[in-house]
């Protein structure tokens, strides 16, 4: 008996460990399916040629910094690679969620996402009938592509804009600002409860769009796009968005520089002055900040000394205060409370640290 039940112990805990590692190989290959998918899909903004491009738009912003000096492969690595990004815990939490962000908090965010397709279809009906194409073809293509991406740059500074100022969502949101230093990876710096709600937002607010111009435009409302991405959000990614979080001074001068937002406007966003908080929340485009009254235009030099949040965080770059600190100060700011204790203290901080 003692043998018996020796031999079916042994053979559960035979399917056991077939199970899990079945379990495991599988998500493996997702996680490398994931991987596969950014790194080459055309659609991807973080694909291998978009990024080369953005490289390669960062070194031309370098040479052009250096006034004709030139550019030596030393320069250039010492610029894109800066000791304090692994030098430092704030790097390294960067590097960290950039790794992580592309692989395993792909997989398990995806069954939380909703698409810009399924909430087209699901508004369409309620619109009424498609209209008869009226515009030619091109026509209606390129104001397809055009207000598709304006309703992205609006999408993207509604979520920022509402980070900044409701208290729950700013502890998570927190985590991107608490970056000490700048680099091209605090891009990714990002909680996943941030990117769950930036990415359902802009597929409602896309998908909206989307059955109106059907509707209105006619079938032939189709925007130019690679892999599914609109063109100009591929583009605008590439040159732009990619460079946001770098540590060069760039202003694009007083003209450009007032409708479009370079790297310097967004250090002014990540400053820990008080002047720069809740500042520059657009983008690419400058035109909501300056509807909103949120636009801070940088000086030709360097006005910004210091970055991160100054919320007393004993240690703003561990895995607690990335990912578990920031579910506890939500849950604390939504649980109403007569007295601002000091578990409300914190619902200040998007009034003094406004960047992101």
């Amino acid at each position: 008996m003692d043998a018996q039940w020796l031999a079916d112990w042994t053979a559960r805990a035979g399917d056991a460990v077939g199970a899990l590692a079945h379990a495991v190989a599988s998500f493996l290959g997702a996680a490398a399916m994931r991987l596969a998918s950014t790194l080459l899909a055309p659609g991807s903004t973080m694909s291998v040629p978009v990024l080369a491009l953005s490289l390669a738009a960062f070194a031309v912003a370098v040479a052009h910094r250096r006034r004709g000096r030139g550019v030596s492969w030393r320069v250039l690595r010492r610029v894109l690679l800066p000791r304090r990004l692994f030098g430092t815990a704030s790097g390294r939490t960067d590097a960290w969620f950039a790794l992580t962000g592309v692989t395993i908090t792909g997989i398990a965010l995806g069954w939380t996402l909703i698409s810009a397709q399924v909430v087209r279809a699901s508004v369409q009906p309620w619109l009424g009938t498609p209209l008869q194409p009226w515009l030619p073809g091109w026509v209606a293509i390129i104001v397809a592509t055009l207000v598709l991406f304006v309703v992205y740059e609006f999408t993207y500074f509604f979520d920022h804009w509402m980070k900044h100022r409701v208290s729950w969502l700013w502890h998570f949101h927190k985590v991107h600002h608490q970056a000490e230093s700048l680099s091209l990876l605090t891009n990714y710096r990002v909680h996943p409860v941030d990117t769950i709600i930036f990415v359902n937002l802009l597929a409602l607010f896309l998908g909206t769009t989307q059955a109106v111009l059907l509707v209105v435009l006619g079938h032939t409302a189709t925007p130019l796009a690679i892999g599914g991405t609109n063109l100009i959000v591929i583009v605008s990614v590439t040159l732009l968005t990619h460079l946001q979080h770098s540590h060069l001074w760039i202003t694009f001068g007083p003209r450009w520089g007032r409708w479009l937002l370079a790297p310097a406007h967004h250090q002014i966003h990540h400053s820990d002055d008080a002047r720069h908080h809740n500042r520059n929340m657009g983008d690419v485009l400058a035109v909501f900040d300056h509807l909103f009254g949120t636009f801070w235009m940088p000086a030709p030099a360097r006005e910004v000394r210091r970055f991160g949040v100054d919320d007393g965080s004993p240690d703003p770059h561990g895995l607690r205060a990335a990912l578990l600190d920031p579910f506890v100060a939500s849950a604390r700011a939504l649980v109403p409370t007569r007295e601002p204790g000091p578990a409300l203290a914190t619902k200040r901080a998007p009034d003094r640290v406004t960047a992101a």
